[in-house]
């Protein structure tokens, strides 16, 4: 069977998850994008983007998530066609929800499947991963691989990626209308590159206590556990108001909360996400902000 356009969906992510640096992400529920991808004559790779922050999207292939795993795929595998991508933004552009990842997801997927590539896990993972290099100037899998696969995920070395399903629990993320240039560089930037023992141990403690968490379906458990000492601290100042807003949201009931992502986004877990919503938009103070309501999506990438 000859599959001349697909189309397939990709939910958003967090990533880090407090205590997780560039280790855990999570699938989110109800916010994601879509990519249509079709076989041109032409070898060679077209993008068009549409949706939310779409201007602020590149359509050149060198420099797109989606365009990078495109040319990869015509080198590598030398098809006698070309690719169309249309990308359709669900997710704001950065802002810590994984929204590049998103659309690296859904080109890996969408691909694989159109040509039969029959790509293992591991390898889907690792081309999403190349994706989400042409956007951070780095492969990183920590976003993609959960928005490939949902649920909560664990990456190791060589794109090993351990799945798990998360808690159904309420989450909130919060952006606010702040634009940083050049974030994921600074945001790398503002890290040390060494750190003391002590907070070495507490951030390899609450990490354990999630993953323990999160396979147990302790929703609590893993929220209460969204600490970490090793890189909050540091990206925080990156964010206007960052420790109110986190406080407003313990205050008004969250089990955890941490920055989304590489910022500025805020996550917080609870139940009561609305009212924690509000809290942390009223912290903002002057700062416009965006409340996304969802929950973790047990549901990764699929054809629609």
């Amino acid at each position: 069977m000859t599959i001349k356009q697909i189309r397939v969906y990709s939910p958003g992510s967090i990533a880090n998850l407090g205590p997780g640096f560039d280790v855990f992400g999570i699938a989110i529920e109800g916010v994601g994008d879509i990519v249509v991808l079709k076989k041109i004559k032409e070898q060679k790779v077209q993008i068009s983007v549409q949706g939310v922050g779409a201007d602020k999207i590149p359509t050149d292939p060198e420099k797109n998530t989606s365009g990078a795993i495109l040319k990869h795929i015509l080198k590598e595998h030398e098809p006698r066609h070309g690719f169309s991508i249309e990308i359709r933004k669900g997710l704001p552009p950065g802002t810590g929800m994984g929204s590049s990842g998103a659309s690296a997801a859904a080109t890996t997927v969408a691909v694989n499947e159109m040509l039969g590539l029959n790509l293992r896990q591991k390898e889907l993972v690792e081309l999403a991963a190349l994706g989400e290099g042409a956007s951070s100037g780095a492969p990183h899998a920590d976003n993609v691989a959960a928005s490939l696969l949902g649920g909560f995920i664990l990456v190791g070395e060589n794109w090993e990626v351990i799945r798990l399903d998360a808690p159904k629990v309420g989450m909130v993320v919060v952006v606010p209308d702040i634009y940083i240039a050049n974030k994921t560089k600074k945001a790398r930037e503002l890290l040390p590159q060494k750190v003391p023992l002590k907070d070495a141990v507490k951030n390899i403690s609450h990490a354990a206590r999630m993953a323990l968490a999160i396979s147990q379906k302790d929703a609590e458990g893993f929220g209460r556990n969204i600490n970490d000492v090793l890189i909050e601290p540091y990206r925080a100042a990156m964010i206007p108001n960052f420790w109110d807003v986190k406080q407003a949201a313990l205050d008004a009931g969250a089990y955890g909360c941490s920055i989304s992502g590489g910022g500025p986004s805020l996550f917080a877990v609870g139940d009561n996400i609305y009212e924690i919503g509000d809290a942390m938009k009223k912290a903002f103070g002057d700062i416009e902000s965006t409340c996304y309501y969802t929950q973790p999506s047990n549901r990764g990438t699929r054809v629609i």
